[in-house]
């Protein structure tokens, strides 16, 4: 799998020395994830993770918020647990009849501990 590397100022000082974080896919409970607010730490808000996920686990996830809110949490895919799942947004739809497609799924983690999941078929 590629790697992306970042080099981020998360103080945002002049002067202050650049901290290189790389960003890779790992795999949580055999789905691939990327942590992408491990760029800036743990405690700047809010937090965003991407998953890539195939359709099944999409229909899975999308049908059973809380199931989905469990898989999150066991994987520690944030640096705190979620609380509750808002609504997901669809930004496409496609016709599953053709085929199955892979999903992206943004999250968005904000400090009060609710995701908000915006869903992109690939």
């Amino acid at each position: 799998m590629k790697r992306a590397q970042i080099r981020t100022n998360p103080t945002g000082k002049p002067g202050q020395e650049q901290s290189q974080a790389t960003l890779q896919w790992e795999l949580a409970g055999g789905i691939q994830v990327m942590r992408l607010w491990k760029v800036e730490g743990a405690n700047v808000w809010p937090q965003i993770a991407i998953m890539r996920v195939s359709n099944d686990d999409y229909l899975k996830f999308f049908q059973d918020p809380k199931g989905f809110m469990k898989f999150v949490n066991d994987q520690k895919v944030f640096s705190k647990d979620v609380i509750e799942v808002e609504p997901w947004v669809t930004l496409s739809s496609i016709d599953l009849k053709d085929h199955s497609p892979e999903w992206l799924l943004t999250m968005r983690h904000r400090v009060h501990s609710r995701i908000c999941v915006s869903a992109l078929p690939l």
